[in-house]
Parts: C-alpha cells; structure tokens; sequence
C-alpha cells in the first residue's frame, strides 16, 4: 500500500508508506495528486521542476508539497507523478530535488482545491518503513 486516507471532520489526512523517505514523499505527493484531480486521466505532457531544503524532513514535506502544489498552477500544470531525483543531508540541512510529470491545467478536471498542505499533525517516523502524514486544508 502507497498510501491511505484517514478521518478528518473537514479537511484531508492522509499517511504515505515507503521503504525511505524519498518513496514515501513521491507517494504523499501522489495521494495529494488524487485528491486533486483523477490522474488516471492525465497525460504526461508537461513538467516542472521542484528543488527545496529544511532543517527537518517534516518541514522539507510540507515544502516541497507546498511548491508543487503552487508550481502546478504556475506552470498550468495537473499533476500526475513526481520524481525524486535528489535527496541529501548535510550538516543538518535535508535538501531535495525532483520532477513533476503532468497534462495540461483545465480547471474543469480539478475534483478539489487544495488551499494548502498544513504544518498541523505533520510527521514523518518509521525505522525500515517510512511514514508521512500530511494534511491537506481544502
């Protein structure tokens, strides 16, 4: 399972799985993906590039979510899948770089409007198997 949708009286939680924090964070931004439009539907025909740093992996999701959420409408673009193409750590700062795959923005194919990914109940745990919960206030 990649991920799974929780309770939550008025906004979306959900919680990602991955074998690290790379597969997890591409498996939150694909459940966050979801809740936005059908991606069954979409067509890689556009992307981006997304590249954040934190001085916490709980930070760095909500970031890097952040900047693919806002970047999607920026560049016009319904989001599909996204890529890591980096992750490091470096005296205690994690940075991270990756793509977002996509077809084109059309406002009539967005099923929910995300107003932001939330800092509320963030976190990422897991030893072997990672975690991430995320909520999104729509």
């Amino acid at each position: 399972m990649k991920y799974r949708f929780l309770e939550h009286t008025a906004d979306v939680l959900f919680e990602a799985y991955g074998k690290n924090f790379e597969e997890a964070l591409q498996n939150a931004a694909e459940a966050m993906f979801g809740v936005m439009c059908d991606t069954k539907k979409l067509k890689k025909e556009k992307s981006f590039s997304v590249e954040e740093h934190a001085d916490s992996l709980e930070k760095l999701t909500v970031f890097t979510l952040s900047t693919i959420l806002s970047e999607s409408e920026i560049n016009e673009v319904l989001p599909k899948r996204f890529e890591v193409e980096r992750f490091a750590q470096k005296d205690g700062v994690f940075s991270i770089r990756g793509k977002v795959h996509g077809g084109r923005w059309e406002s009539g194919k967005v099923k929910t409007n995300i107003k932001a990914v939330t800092h509320h109940l963030i976190k990422v745990e897991g030893n072997g198997k990672l975690t991430i919960r995320v909520l999104l206030d729509i």
